[in-house]
């Protein structure tokens, strides 16, 4: 066991520090299986909330409180119509298919197709919308890729059991689950189960209790992530059960750690940092159970699962979907001094909630200049954090991998040139990860199609590839740029180089991506960080 740790680390350590010459000019070829496209979610664009058969799901019940103004939340019916997509999903569609994407990734609200959340007692009303939906999509020449949940299960079940805090949870989601995939199975072909468990069980637990819908001490992030890892793999058996064609994967968010300097110690708190923040719901599902060392550090914490759980949880994934914007960079602080303040912002506190456990992590986001920062980096563009976050899942499940969102949030008036020098520095990352290191990228979404809900910042923060005026209350879509870099996306299977605009205080990233015939070296002062990473394996064997 220990030899196999030290070749993951040496390995670990050799992708991480490996520098790439940069090359600005020219296109960048994308390899011919994978997939472009974009996502969006029912939650933050559908609308009609109440209506349409629907009933209230967990997020519209928590913000109805009107209690998150101090974390930010400055209306609470921000989220009742959203974009309107419900009833305007046909102009969002007819955008994406202007665009040549390939993959359209939504989301079904498990409130409109279940609203007491009972499978037996489907809403046939949101049940016929979905078809319509997935139906329009594949006219356009569009491949479905649909997410079961994300984040909006039916209140009614927060009330019944308290939601993920109870095992009950497990085999209602599975039972919706399988109805969602006998109903839809035969149009979508790619499924992810449940959104960004990590988020679920963190962030809106946050919602939960600032709203005084929950007592603090009465939630339990670890016991939520074990419901849902659980209930993850209840869903995939369920998809085999009915010998259904096509493939199920997990999803998590995914902002990957790079250790502040060479030392043992920051090496350590890094590969801790990662298995406490993404381990934690991607091991199960690939080997079975918890890795050894969240099990470590969280101790009485972190629930067992039962051997007969082990057994439904390993292999319970086809491939892994990866929500990837940022990374951070960590370093080790002796648990014995005072805590340090941790960043301000609510990413920042999602990501310290998911790291519980480890008081000897300090942890902050990396800008375009590769500094620490205490800003996420929402406007920012910094590909290493794709590149980081790849190899990192890579080299330790070896399964394929989806980028099912990635994207840059800009205010109205910011220069658009922005955005897309975004996505060409990130899908130049993906390009040479998989070429230089045989990565198996299977497809790529940008977050997000048009702007959305983005819940604290309302529709203050613009994701989305087409604007949607929600200033004038119009809802009316049109598209913020040029459409050549998706034509060429489409049309040359290659990658623009796009300049950062230079009225943006962005600067370049200091290790920008190149194209996958750039040449690589690998420096003396690199091939220490391997000797003293791999030294840290052997650390934390005495530690523990």
């Amino acid at each position: 066991m220990l030899k196999h740790l030290v070749l993951i680390y040496l390995l670990t350590a050799f992708v991480q520090s490996r520098t790439v010459e940069t090359r600005h000019e020219g296109e960048v070829m994308l390899p011919e299986h994978l997939l472009i496209g974009a996502a969006v979610s029912a939650f933050q664009t559908e609308g009609w909330w109440n209506k349409g058969g629907k009933s209230e799901s967990m997020v519209d019940h928590v913000l109805h409180t009107g209690r998150l103004g101090s974390l930010g939340y400055k209306n609470a019916n921000d989220s009742d119509n959203a974009a309107d997509s419900y009833h305007r999903y046909k102009e969002d569609i007819a955008i994406a298919a202007r665009l040549k994407l390939q993959v359209y990734r939504f989301s079904f609200s498990w409130s409109r197709i279940l609203p007491d959340g009972d499978a037996s007692n489907p809403n046939m009303e949101g049940v016929a919308f979905y078809h319509n939906f997935i139906d329009e999509m594949i006219k356009q020449n569009l491949t479905p890729v649909g997410t079961v949940y994300h984040f909006d299960h039916p209140q009614i079940l927060e009330d019944q059991f308290r939601g993920w805090q109870s095992r009950e949870m497990i085999n209602k989601f599975r039972d919706y689950a399988r109805f969602v995939f006998k109903e839809y199975g035969s149009k979508v072909k790619r499924w992810m189960t449940i959104n960004e468990p990590n988020v679920m069980c963190t962030y809106f637990g946050t919602l939960l209790t600032t709203a005084g819908l929950v007592q603090p001490e009465d939630y339990d992030n670890f016991k939520c992530m074990h419901h849902i890892t659980l209930a993850h793999a209840k869903a995939y058996r369920a998809f085999q059960e009915e010998k259904l064609e096509g493939s199920v994967g997990v999803n998590t968010w995914l902002v990957v750690a790079k250790p502040n300097t060479t030392s043992v110690e920051d090496s350590y708190a890094t590969e801790a940092f990662n298995q406490l923040h993404i381990g934690t719901m991607l091991h199960p599902v690939v080997f079975g159970d918890y890795p050894d060392m969240v099990k470590t550090l969280k101790g009485k914490l972190l629930p067992e699962f039962t051997p007969e759980e082990k057994e439904l949880l390993k292999g319970s994934t086809d491939f892994i979907s990866l929500n990837v914007y940022a990374e951070v960079n960590v370093a080790y602080k002796d648990p014995s001094t005072p805590p340090e303040p941790q960043p301000f912002s609510g990413d920042a506190n999602i990501v310290e909630k998911t790291i519980i456990g480890a008081d000897f992590i300090s942890f902050r986001f990396i800008d375009s200049n590769g500094k620490r920062s205490e800003d996420y980096p929402y406007s920012q563009i910094v590909p290493d954090a794709m590149r980081s976050a790849l190899l990192w899942t890579w080299q330790r499940y070896k399964l394929p991998l989806l980028i099912s969102e990635n994207g840059i949030c800009l205010t109205k008036g910011t220069d658009e040139q922005l955005r897309y020098a975004f996505y060409s520095a990130f899908l130049r990352a993906i390009v040479s990860t998989i070429n230089d290191f045989k990565v198996n990228v299977i497809g790529y979404c940008v977050w997000s199609l048009i702007d959305n809900f983005e819940w604290s910042n309302g529709y203050s923060l613009k994701y989305g590839i087409a604007a949607v005026d929600y200033e004038n209350g119009s809802l009316n879509r049109s598209l913020k740029y040029s459409t050549d870099f998706w034509m060429s996306l489409a049309e040359k299977r290659s990658v623009p180089f796009v300049e950062i605009p230079t009225s943006e205080p962005t600067s370049e990233p200091t290790s920008e991506p190149t194209s996958p015939s750039a040449s690589s070296h690998f420096s003396a002062n690199k091939l220490v960080f391997v000797l003293f990473v791999a030294l840290h394996v052997l650390v934390f064997q005495i530690w523990n």
